[in-house]
This record gives C-alpha cells, sequence and structure tokens, in this order.
C-alpha cells in the first residue's frame, strides 16, 4: 500500500515526458478589426502581435461567420455554421437548441487535455446555466471583475483615465492568464487555455499611456460614408449601439447630410487605436509569461478578433452588417514546426480553426464540422483549402430590425419565418449577398424566399460604393456565385446538424 503513491507518482511523471502534444493558447479580442500592425495599418502601435506574428502566419483573407460576438464566437467554438448552431442572435445558445454538441476545449478535454478559460471567450450569456459553458472546462473558469469605467464619467462612449493597466478590467484577465499558465506549466496534460480580452469593445476606454501614442488629429475618417449604389435597405442599420452613449450627438446613419461629426469620429478613432494598443499590451504581457514559464516552444497560438466593425464607413457605426468591415478579421496563427512570418491570401473563415486544432492536437473531430483545417497553409502559406467564405446576418422585420434577444429557438417558429436574413459569399474579388425572408440552410432552399442582392468587385471598388448585382456586365458573375452559394445551402441542409436545429425551431 506504502508503494501506490510513489507508482501514482511515477506514472504521472512518466505522462508528463511522454504526452508532447502541443498546448493550445487561443487569445479572443472583442470588436478588433484589422487595424493592427500585422496587417499593414500604419497607424497602430501593436508590438506584442507584431512580435507574434513575426512567428507566425498571418491570414490576410479570414472572414468571420456573424459580424456580432454571441453568434460567431459560439460558432468558431463548435465548429459549425450558424444554422447549425441555431445562435443568431446576441443572446442564442447553442446548449439549448442542441446539447450535444461538442466544443473544441470539451473535446481537448476529452482527448486528455487541461481545460481553462479567463475573460470573455463564449458571450456571457445572461442565463446561468450555460454561462462560460462549464462543460467545456476540466477546470474551474477563471473570473474577473472590474468595471469598464475608471472615472465617475457617466455612460459615455471613451474615457482616457491616467491609470495603471489592471485599472481596467483586461489588465485584470492578463494578470490571471498569466497566473494560469504558471500553473498550467506543472501540469502532466498538455493544456487548453482560452483567454479573451474585452477591448476595443465600446466604451473605448484605456489608460491615458496608450492614447498619447497617437494624434487625434492625423486620424483618417472614413472616405466613403453614403450607402452604395443601387442600395439593399436590409445592408444597413441605425448605428444604435454607439447612439446609447450620453456623449455622442445626434446623427442618422449613411444620410449624407447627417453623419456624425468630425470631431466625434477624430474622437473616436483614438480611443479605438488606443484600445488596440492597451489591449496589445496585455496580449504581450500574457506572450511573455509563456516564454518565460519554457512553453512557448510547445504551444500553439491562436489569436483573432471576434469580427471586424463599421468606423465610419457607409455612415455605419459597430458591427452587425454583411460588409467587407464588418466581416473581415484579424486571425493570426503560431504553431511548433510550421512556417514563420509569413502571410497567407487565402480565404479562410472561423469554422476552419476546430478542425485545425484537431489536427494539430491528433483529436478526433466530435462531429461533423463545417471547416478545414488550416494546416496545409500553415505548412506552405502559398496552398488553398477554399474557395470562398461565408458570413451571414439576421435581422428581424421591425422597423429598426431589433435583434432578438432570446435564449433559445423553441417555439420560435413563427417569427424565423418573418426573419430576413443575407448569405454573403466571399471570393478573392468579389462578395455576393443573397437576402432572404424566412429562409435558414437547415431548411430545403426555395428561390421564391430570395428578396434582394448585393455584389461588390473588390478589385475595382474596395470601398463597396457600387452595388453591380443588377449590372448586365456582371450577370455571369452573379450566376457563378449563386450557384456557389446555393452547393453550399444544399451541403449545410445535408448535413447532420441541420436536424436538431430545424426540429428545435419548429417547436418539437
Amino acid at each position: 500500500m506504502a508503494l501506490l503513491p510513489s507508482i501514482a507518482f511515477a506514472a504521472s511523471t512518466d505522462m508528463k515526458k511522454t504526452d508532447n502534444r502541443p498546448n493550445i493558447l487561443l487569445i479572443a479580442i472583442d470588436d478588433m478589426k484589422p487595424w493592427i500592425g500585422p496587417y499593414g495599418d500604419s497607424i497602430a502601435r501593436t508590438p506584442a502581435m507584431d512580435a507574434l506574428a513575426s512567428r507566425a502566419t498571418t491570414f490576410n483573407n479570414a472572414y468571420c461567420q456573424v459580424s456580432l460576438s454571441g453568434p460567431t464566437r459560439s460558432s468558431l467554438l463548435t465548429g459549425l455554421n450558424p444554422d447549425h448552431t441555431g445562435v443568431w442572435w446576441l443572446m442564442g445558445s447553442f446548449r439549448k437548441n442542441n446539447p450535444d454538441i461538442v466544443t473544441m476545449p470539451q473535446a481537448l478535454k476529452e482527448n486528455g487535455y487541461e481545460t481553462v478559460g479567463v475573460g470573455k471567450v463564449y458571450h456571457p450569456l445572461k442565463d446561468k446555466t450555460v454561462k462560460d459553458d462549464p462543460i467545456s472546462w476540466s477546470l474551474p473558469y477563471i473570473k474577473t471583475a472590474g468595471s469598464p469605467y475608471a472615472l465617475a464619467n457617466g455612460r459615455v462612449a471613451t474615457e482616457c483615465a491616467d491609470v495603471p493597466d489592471n485599472g481596467y478590467v483586461d489588465g485584470i484577465i492578463a494578470e490571471e492568464a498569466v497566473k494560469a499558465l504558471g500553473r498550467l506549466k506543472d501540469s502532466d496534460k498538455p493544456f487548453f487555455l482560452g483567454v479573451g480580452f474585452k477591448k476595443p469593445h465600446l466604451p473605448f476606454c484605456a489608460p491615458k499611456k496608450y492614447w498619447d501614442m497617437y494624434d487625434r488629429e492625423s486620424m483618417p475618417v472614413a472616405e466613403f460614408q453614403d450607402m452604395s449604389s443601387d442600395p439593399v435597405e436590409y445592408a444597413y442599420h441605425n448605428s444604435l449601439e454607439l447612439k446609447g452613449y450620453s456623449d455622442i450627438p445626434p446623427f442618422e446613419s449613411f444620410i449624407d447630410t447627417r453623419h456624425l461629426d468630425t470631431y466625434t469620429q477624430k474622437r473616436l478613432l483614438h480611443a479605438y487605436y488606443a484600445c488596440i494598443s492597451y489591449t496589445d499590451a496585455q496580449v504581450g504581457k500574457v506572450l511573455d509569461a509563456l516564454e518565460e514559464e519554457g512553453l512557448a516552444d510547445n504551444t500553439v497560438v491562436i489569436l483573432f478578433g471576434d469580427h471586424g466593425y463599421h468606423l465610419g464607413d457607409h455612415g455605419l457605426w459597430n458591427k452587425l452588417s454583411d460588409f467587407e468591415q464588418s466581416t473581415r478579421v484579424p486571425l493570426i496563427v503560431c504553431a511548433p514546426g510550421m512556417k514563420e512570418g509569413t502571410k497567407s491570401n487565402s480565404v479562410v473563415e472561423f469554422l476552419d480553426i476546430f478542425p485545425t486544432v484537431c489536427e494539430l492536437t491528433k483529436t478526433p473531430e466530435p462531429q461533423q464540422l463545417d471547416g478545414k483545417s488550416l494546416v496545409p497553409i500553415l505548412k506552405n502559406p502559398k496552398s488553398k483549402t477554399k474557395d470562398y467564405a461565408i458570413s451571414q446576418f439576421s435581422r428581424s422585420c421591425t422597423e429598426n430590425y431589433t435583434i432578438s434577444t432570446d435564449t433559445d429557438l423553441k417555439g420560435k417558429a413563427k417569427e424565423l419565418e418573418n426573419d430576413i436574413t443575407g448569405y454573403a459569399l466571399r471570393d478573392s474579388r468579389y462578395r455576393l449577398v443573397e437576402w432572404t425572408k424566412g429562409f435558414k440552410t437547415y431548411m430545403p432552399f426555395d428561390e421564391s424566399k430570395v428578396i434582394a442582392y448585393e455584389l461588390y468587385d473588390y478589385d475595382k471598388d474596395p470601398e463597396e460604393r457600387h452595388n453591380v448585382a443588377n449590372d448586365p456586365a456582371y450577370a455571369s458573375v452573379v450566376k457563378s456565385l449563386k450557384k456557389k452559394l446555393h452547393q453550399h445551402y444544399a451541403k449545410s441542409y445535408a448535413s447532420p446538424m441541420s436536424a436538431p436545429i430545424a426540429r428545435t425551431a419548429a417547436g418539437d
């Protein structure tokens, strides 16, 4: 009996020596578009992300599934498109819609990994039974508390306070992530650590030293702040998220004579960049700790911004669209043994992250995933794994296209019948958006559900000034892209992951 502890210890030590599978450090950044150094932004000061990119592959053409935190994170962390998670709006719950879905950290946990999260990894649902998805973690989720403001100025959109980094919550998240790495290094298992930073999400608040990195007067406001020619009304929104702050004067989105004034635009741009640099510094602390703990050489680091962001283009602010600025995202992957300091122009999407992690960690895919592994591109950045990415956005049929806050689908069949969804196919040159009413891809496609189209040619029109969907010169392009989009619908409908969502949406 006295020998048992020694035997157990020896087995544990042996496991530590023999289990050489890589750790996974997943860094999620809220509302950060590719306005960072690795994407050639000449204004941003992002030394930590620059250093990471020098050891990694930067994906120049990565796209989110939905330009909203809740649905895009649900999709990324399950490897399933939004029509398979049933999460299209802010408060949807994939666990309620399909309790059998296995998430990325859950799959790793079941494959011998220690898994833990800190900060905003999943969207923090109000439903406490699914908050932070407890089944995903082998260790208790690390709670962090902190006010979005350091000063008592009311609900303002921007704040510059002369406080240390932990004067705002992202500094606390970084500190807790560093502590977690110190504990995980002694585990006899490889680990998955999810770290979610909350800036540059509104309100744009950051310590003064990060504001001091930038000159407000030099901030470039968006050149094109109007609707496209031949506009589709569902493509736009009223920038309501920004309008709810007390220091934002009245304005009308995408209306030529009533834009947000230039002074306020520059203040918001200044604040957004300050928040990016603040978050970059917190990322740097975590990456430094990874190095100091001797973990960097055997850890896959995946850094992403959860969706893009409008900062005045099309007269829009915030996210919530199918446009390029709202759906194109930063994605940087650093993996042991792969190419370093490279850039890939291949079109990829968040759905590809889960199968990539499975391949790198030798984890069986727990269900039929909707993406493709990026490992071929990590080995050779000139490789291509797919021809296009799919994004989507849903708007309910109300005057302001209010986003539903329901936490599950049950009994929502009538509302879904009236839901307007734009499915966007983005290839290396074009974006085709097919706007539908009462259609989701867990259903058979019905052409009569189509209500409008958009087509943008980024070689000729990077600012999306012209919707050319009805231009006869682009008829063959529309026909070709529609065929590909409808093939995507058919593949999604045929997936076994469609059935549970269809049943739940019908109220069964």
